[in-house]
């Protein structure tokens, strides 16, 4: 964080320029700097679409304006203002939002970080609204890799764990910029490495659930049902041939308690 100025705004923010890795952590990851580009090309892309916009709805008001204000003594006077008000509106966004949000942008990106404990893994990310998420190896059921047209250009991905609970009815969050993130899934954004991040990720858990914390062990420890096939036909063969060899005494004490009176 040393090469990004205004360290004050971090400090204002009350935000730790370095990450407070959790206790156990044994590999860390950060967003590739492609990643960096791939946000500022879609904040620039914004900016671009919010001037066409607004020179756009200019044009348009300019001219109900103008149809309005025909005719009336303080023309000149209110067009001036008007004027004014546009060219301090111009100004504003150009010196003073359009900088600031490429300096967040920058932030974002330099503050992120995802990590893994011997437990559970961790991801920060964010400035303004800073985030930090924890999901433990015992609750994560996929992990999967997301990549578009644009990522996929710059040699990056997105890695997406989900926990359970989600539902498949659940809402995703797909977008870089939105902050409305399941509870139940967490995204390892911007690597370069997804496949090896992935592995990593599913290692943890095997590992996790070998240790008997998980619900595949569980499953291990019972016994298999082709197993347990045999024995339950055994029992019920023998149970049926003490049920015939029963009958066939009954029957039996039948034939002899009915010969015997005649016999006499």
């Amino acid at each position: 964080m040393s090469d990004v100025p205004h360290a004050w705004l971090l400090r204002f923010l009350k935000v730790d320029s370095e990450p407070q890795l959790p206790e156990g952590t044994v590999r860390v990851f950060r967003a590739a700097p492609q990643y960096l580009s791939y946000r500022r090309v879609l904040l620039g892309f914004k900016h671009v679409l919010a001037i066409v916009g607004a020179v756009m709805a200019w044009v348009f008001l300019g001219r109900i304006f103008a149809n309005v204000l025909r005719g009336l003594p303080a023309t000149a006077l209110v067009t001036s203002i008007l004027f004014a008000v546009e060219v301090v509106a111009w100004l504003g966004f150009l010196v003073l939002v359009v900088p600031v949000s490429f300096f967040v942008v920058r932030l974002d990106y330099e503050l992120r970080w995802y990590a893994l404990t011997d437990r559970s893994l961790r991801v920060r990310e964010g400035v303004m609204s800073l985030r930090e998420k924890t999901m433990t190896f015992a609750n994560i059921q996929q992990v999967s890799i997301h990549q578009n047209p644009i990522q996929r250009v710059l040699g990056i991905a997105d890695v997406k764990v989900e926990t359970a609970g989600g539902g498949s009815g659940s809402r995703s969050s797909e977008s870089d910029t939105d902050t409305q993130e399941h509870l139940h899934e967490a995204r390892f954004r911007g690597v370069s490495n997804p496949e090896a991040i992935r592995d990593a990720i599913m290692e943890c858990v095997r590992r996790h659930r070998d240790t008997g914390l998980g619900e595949p062990s569980e499953l291990a420890t019972r016994p298999e049902s082709g197993a347990a096939a045999p024995s339950t036909l055994e029992a019920a063969q023998e149970l049926l041939t003490e049920v015939r060899a029963l009958r066939g005494a009954l029957a039996s004490g039948e034939s002899a308690a009915r010969v015997t009176p005649r016999a006499s």
